[in-house]
């Protein structure tokens, strides 16, 4: 290789590294995040309350429910993406949960349009959570997974149903991703 070939080679992929740094900031917005309180820090994780708020659930289908915020819903209302998305019920089913934003209530949120994708208020309740980063691998929830149940069993807390995913960034963000694993724990143990 010449030496035009070896900075022709450094140019692109210093463009390349440039390009990767600078779209995250560029399509970079505030994106609301579901609110909640934390109750206690036991080691890593966080033993969290969440007050109800207004989701959208589909047997793991996001198109429909991002056509549901893109206004394919009774009102035709376009709705901002909320942070985090929910993989998992708790119960083993294959779901996914988008959070509505924090204005939505029960009389003002759009009734759904498509039969896949279900409209309700979740439920308060007490969660313990882990945060991990990096891509939701199965091998890397099942880890911290079986983490949040040792945490539990640790502390004496009685956990209901199966731990969830809480996925934070697009797919696209390589770079500082977050993730959680959350349980909800029954109130009486804390």
């Amino acid at each position: 290789m010449n030496n035009l070939t070896l900075i022709n080679s450094g140019v692109r992929i210093l463009s390349l590294l440039i390009l990767l740094f600078q779209v995250p900031t560029a399509l970079a917005q505030n994106t609301e995040t579901q609110e909640y309180r934390v109750i206690k820090e036991y080691n890593a994780a966080e033993l969290r309350y969440y007050p109800p708020v207004m989701k959208i659930q589909s047997n793991n289908d996001f198109g429909s429910l991002f056509n549901y915020i893109s206004g394919n819903n009774s009102t035709r209302e376009k709705i901002n993406m909320t942070t985090p998305v929910y993989m998992g019920d708790g119960i083993g089913s294959n779901v996914m949960e988008f959070v509505l934003p924090e204005n939505f209530n029960p009389k003002n949120t759009p009734d759904a349009l498509s039969k896949q994708v279900k409209v309700f208020e979740s439920e308060p309740g007490y969660f313990l959570t882990l945060e991990f980063g990096g891509y939701a691998s199965k091998k890397n929830v099942q880890y911290y997974a079986s983490e949040l149940s040792n945490i539990a069993q640790k502390y004496g807390l009685i956990t209901i149903g199966m731990t969830s995913l809480l996925v934070y960034d697009s797919p696209y963000k390589v770079i500082g991703r977050k993730n959680e694993v959350i349980i909800q724990i029954i109130e009486d143990s804390i």
